[in-house]
């Protein structure tokens, strides 16, 4: 086997399991693949599988031009962000190498809770309103993995908070007690292949997935074709939303334009997101199949070692 293919991790220390399923995908595929990492610190879970790169700060004015280096030295084919903040610097290099991103404009949009609004309205896509009574959650505007959340159940605060300069980096919602839904999915660069699959997320923590399993729910389906349709939806995107129980919706929080931390759950039950990954990359006829429902993943703890 001498066909090579060189992808680097940006922000994806504990993405071990995502480095084995591609480098197996590669083998699938008859190409080598080395795993790549970009990152800060020592003793990470991807060492074990990848070469880890020490890099800067996404917020350093240099990072780019660090991360071209990097792409140039070790010939790196695929870049993938799994950082909100790297995905913007993703698209800015997506040039000189292959990354799985949306355009630049949804970047920006999803990456603020109060633009995301507008557009959901724009676009005519449900998202949870706002009635000014409590219960209420707030959430900050550039957030993310539930940091920061502000959550009212006493309508003075909640009225001092509106009242606030405060108020202005939140976008407020009434709360909504109710299942909470991710949906992977995936727009070919090169294609005008799509997919998604819709899993319930039964248990989190520190605000990834622990525990998921694979539905079929119609309502939810017919927002994400509406969602992937929109010009400018490419790459790896993830879609949150939760039922209302009072209105007995579906509203879509937020969209994520990057592979979710619990896309396993999918892959365990047969989207072959690794293969569709680079067979874009490569411009390959994507496969024909169909995934199970009712498919269960649950995490367990994996200990890695490390000279420090």
């Amino acid at each position: 086997m001498n066909k090579v293919i060189n992808i680097l991790f940006v922000g994806g220390a504990k993405r071990y399991s995502f480095a084995k399923h591609l480098i197996n995908a590669g083998n699938k595929l008859k190409y080598s693949v080395n795993i790549y990492s970009y990152e800060m610190g020592s003793c990470l879970p991807i060492e074990s599988i990848a070469k880890v790169i020490q890099g800067k700060k996404f917020e350093h004015d240099s990072v780019l031009q660090d991360l071209e280096n990097i792409i140039h030295k070790y010939s790196i084919q695929i870049a993938i962000p799994f950082h909100d903040n790297a995905i913007s610097l993703m698209y800015k290099i997506s040039d000189v190498v292959f990354t799985p991103v949306s355009d630049i404009d949804l970047i920006d949009i999803f990456s603020s809770k109060k633009k995301s609004v507008n557009f959901f309205m724009e676009n005519n896509i449900p998202f949870p309103s706002f009635s000014k009574k409590t219960p209420a959650i707030a959430k900050p505007d550039k957030g993310s993995a539930s940091k920061g959340i502000i959550r009212f159940t006493n309508q003075s605060d909640l009225n001092i908070f509106l009242n606030s300069e405060q108020s202005l980096n939140y976008e407020t919602q009434d709360y909504i007690s109710g299942p909470e839904y991710s949906v992977d999915c995936y727009v070919a660069l090169n294609s005008t292949f799509k997919y998604f699959a819709v899993r319930e997320r039964l248990e989190v923590l520190g605000g990834e997935v622990v525990k998921s399993r694979t539905v079929d729910i119609p309502e939810i389906e017919e927002i994400c074709y509406r969602i992937l349709n929109i010009s400018g939806m490419r790459g790896a995107i993830t879609i949150q939303l939760i039922y209302d129980k009072y209105n007995d919706s579906y509203c879509v929080m937020e969209i994520n334009p990057r592979y979710g931390g619990g896309i396993l759950t999918s892959w365990g039950a047969g989207v072959p997101w690794f293969e569709i990954l680079l067979n874009d990359f490569l411009h390959k006829k994507q496969g024909n199949f169909k995934h199970n429902k009712n498919i269960c993943m649950v995490r367990s703890f994996r200990e890695h070692f490390s000279k420090i």
